[in-house]
């Protein structure tokens, strides 16, 4: 009885074969033949799966970029309407896009990590000469253009988690791009409301 215990499960199947009948060992050997086979198909699959995760394509390495100045210049501009403006209501968006652009950037940058994707450290030349072009104006003109620059920011944001939805080979990639989009949406009609 003690070396039945000693013995490892594979070797104890083998002592037990020996003991069964020829019909019931030949069972056994076909139920273990299956596990095996059951089990070998699901590792491959969860490796593949896994590999496509750990792997970034070019599509998906452009859409971490890009939505990660997206947010930069998202944060940039809530934090100048919260110094300009002086609408209750463009400050209470100004303070929600801040919230949650800084929530998908941190989600974000968890993701480029484990991709080993560099990000850039500011927003393009481009979103920073628009916003500059938003801060030359004053009162209920720069309200207006603020609002207009927001809409389209989080129409470019929603076109390119769309791309990457489309083009894109990261599953954890593809997942941001999903999980933004709601968020982007209720931004850009809680601009246009205001609009």
């Amino acid at each position: 009885m003690r070396t039945a215990r000693k013995l490892a499960p594979a070797g104890l199947a083998a002592v037990l074969a020996l003991t069964m009948t020829p019909t019931a060992a030949q069972a056994q050997a076909q139920a273990a033949a299956q596990d095996v086979s059951r089990t070998a198909g699901r590792t491959v699959a969860d490796v593949s799966a896994s590999s496509a995760a750990l792997h970034a394509s070019p599509q998906d390495i452009a859409y971490l970029r890009a939505a990660h100045r997206g947010h930069l210049a998202e944060i940039e501009a809530g934090k100048a309407a919260l110094r300009k403006s002086r609408d209750r209501d463009v400050r209470g968006i100004a303070w929600r896009l801040i919230r949650d652009h800084r929530r998908l950037d941190a989600r974000l940058r968890g993701v480029a990590d484990r991709l080993d994707v560099r990000i850039p450290s500011s927003p393009t030349a481009e979103q920073r000469r628009d916003l500059r072009a938003v801060l030359s104006r004053s009162g209920h003109r720069f309200d207006r253009a603020w609002l207009r620059l927001q809409e389209d920011a989080h129409e470019r944001a929603l076109w390119l988690g769309q791309r990457e939805l489309r083009r894109g080979h990261s599953q954890w990639v593809e997942d941001l791009a999903r999980d933004s989009a709601p968020v982007i949406r209720h931004h850009l009609r809680m601009v246009r409301a205001e609009m």
